[in-house]
């Protein structure tokens, strides 16, 4: 038993470092320095609920998300008015890009959308910017940006 001893401790020592590097990698931030921008423009729910439940995923693995709205989704970021739930979620869009904002993600709405649908600034949620067509050039050609269309 005491020849052993030394492979059983060897053994739980590995053991214990390969938990602790997993769970260590499992905090880490896998999309850090990555850019996403997600352009949600469907005002089906479930279509911009995936998109927007891509984009707040890939915020909290650490990308730089930007989520650009516009046609038939410019009344996602808005403050009042009832919004289809996303099952998968048993979320809102409204309440999808709150959490994105909240996480760190920017939200974007058409300029040319919004005056469309006779939005102000103030008619959106907090962290809601309307933007002109330059502002969502701007983060579309940002070097490494990839972009996803819903």
């Amino acid at each position: 038993m005491k020849k052993l001893l030394p492979y059983l401790l060897l053994n739980l020592l590995l053991m214990f470092t390969l938990i602790t590097g997993n769970a260590v990698a499992a905090d880490s931030k896998p999309l850090e320095n990555k850019k996403l921008v997600v352009i949600v423009k469907t005002g089906d729910v479930m279509e911009a609920g995936m998109g927007l439940a891509l984009a707040h995923s890939a915020v909290k693995k650490g990308a730089k998300v930007t989520v650009v709205l516009g046609a038939n989704a410019a009344l996602y970021p808005v403050i009042k008015g009832g919004q289809g739930i996303f099952a998968a979620k048993g979320k809102t869009p409204r309440e999808m890009l709150t959490a994105i904002i909240s996480d760190g993600g920017t939200v974007y709405l058409c300029k040319t959308c919004a005056v469309h649908q006779g939005l102000k600034q103030e008619d959106l949620i907090e962290g809601a910017t309307i933007v002109s067509s330059i502002k969502i050039f701007e983060a579309l050609y940002e070097d490494g940006a990839k972009s996803m269309s819903f």
